[in-house]
């Protein structure tokens, strides 16, 4: 019997992850395997019933090409996202489609108990039969902050400092285990599944109560030497600004354009600069004055898109990228930011330069980090020898199909939001 190597189960699952559906003709294309590689690797998948053929298209030549999906509902992956306002938990399927989710609020300030982590997977997994739970291949984090080799996680704005949350998942769960800075997170999970899926240069952005960075160069996520860049809010774009950013300095991009820091000024202009707080005033409560022409909040507005358009042309000008992708609680003011942020870059990039790169805003939502982090466990579930053949090419129980005969177990489950 031909040996199937790992390489090509690697390259061909990840493949139909990202595309969903796929010819035999494309993964020859994409891998650059011979035809006879390609054959061993899908008999062996789909033998293992973790691919599916789904139907034939004609092709130029006549002859009629299998379409071929990946079996999303063959495994699933359990996600966290610990970046933002909120933490959210989710069960998603080998393509990243959410089955079930969980979310609590966190205050600001407050240190996140590790126990509040744990439970949040545990509502999750309360929904899944034995069966289904079986199938569950490993936990993804989307964390702020770095972590270490050891998987402890120091992130300041969940009071975490060297948290052993790697350790504990899995000892709570004996599953495997992988964790991601969110900004890396957000930016593979549009180069994945998002607006960026076609673009082998592009730099995705997240404004929210920090503001972090995450680039795609030739296809490569930057990683840095320390593995931990990407904190973009900590450009210096205005040198003579008077706010205080958190870092101490002054000036810094995220102490301009974060959504608190918007915020903030806004309230400092209203009361003129008194310690007075006006209640239930966010980014939304901003925005809406501005779009009805209020002065103060227009000028909160122009400063922001000014610094980060000052800030995003010097990412352009090094690295070149195709596309920038605004991420966060900006997209809700995607009218307001988006022209005055192509402005500033039409003025300070070389036209060449320029004229190459498009800006736009995510297309996944509230869930780029659960779905980020499940497309990470699952690429880096691959990427393991003993993952991949264990658990993801395990082949599937044959159950009765409902006309007569066998057919491999579809184990679907219906999305829900916990109570």
């Amino acid at each position: 019997m031909t040996k199937v190597a790992d390489q090509w189960l690697r390259d061909i699952l990840i493949l139909l992850a990202q595309n969903r559906t796929v010819t035999r003709a494309e993964i020859l294309e994409v891998t650059g395997y011979n035809p006879a590689s390609v054959s061993h690797a899908l008999r062996y998948l789909t033998r293992a019933g973790v691919i599916l053929k789904v139907g034939k298209l004609e092709s130029k030549a006549g002859r009629r090409q299998e379409i071929l999906q990946i079996n999303a509902e063959a495994g699933f992956l359990a996600a966290i996202d610990l970046e933002g306002a909120k933490i959210r938990f989710a069960l998603t399927n080998l393509v990243g489609d959410v089955r079930y989710r969980w979310e609590e609020e966190i205050r600001v300030g407050e240190v996140l108990d590790g126990k509040r982590v744990i439970h949040g997977i545990q509502r999750v997994f309360a929904n899944l039969s034995p069966e289904q739970r079986g199938r569950v291949l490993a936990i993804g984090v989307c964390h702020p902050g770095y972590p270490d080799r050891d998987g402890c996680v120091t992130a300041v704005n969940i009071g975490w400092n060297d948290f052993p949350i790697r350790e504990q998942l899995v000892r709570a769960f004996a599953l495997p285990v992988f964790l991601e800075g969110a900004h890396k997170t957000y930016v593979q999970a549009e180069r994945w599944l998002g607006t960026a899926r076609h673009a082998r240069n592009c730099v995705y952005v997240i404004v929210g109560q920090g503001i972090g960075a995450g680039c795609f160069v030739d296809d490569h996520l930057l990683e840095g030497a320390t593995g931990i860049g990407g904190e973009f809010g900590h450009v210096v774009s205005d040198p003579e600004a008077p706010d205080l950013c958190a870092c101490g300095r002054r000036g810094c991009l995220e102490a301009i354009a974060s959504a608190s820091n918007m915020v903030r000024q806004f309230v400092e202009a209203t009361t003129h600069g008194r310690s007075k707080v006006l209640r239930d005033v966010d980014l939304a409560f901003v925005l809406d004055a501005a779009r009805h022409n209020d002065p103060k909040a227009l000028k909160v507005v122009d400063r922001a898109s000014r610094s980060l358009g000052i800030a995003l042309s010097q990412l352009v000008q090094i690295l070149g990228p195709e596309l920038i992708v605004l991420g966060g609680e900006i997209v809700s003011g995607q009218d307001l930011f988006l022209p005055r942020i192509r402005a500033v870059l039409a003025s300070f990039v070389t036209p060449k330069l320029g004229d190459a790169v498009r800006i736009t805003v995510s297309s996944l939502g509230l869930d780029i980090g659960l779905k980020g982090a499940a497309a990470m466990a699952f690429r880096r579930s691959v990427l393991d020898s003993k993952i991949l053949r264990e658990r993801i090419c395990a082949p599937l129980a044959a159950v009765p199909r409902a006309g007569g005969g066998k057919s491999r177990r579809s184990t679907a489950i219906v999305a829900s939001k916990l109570g």
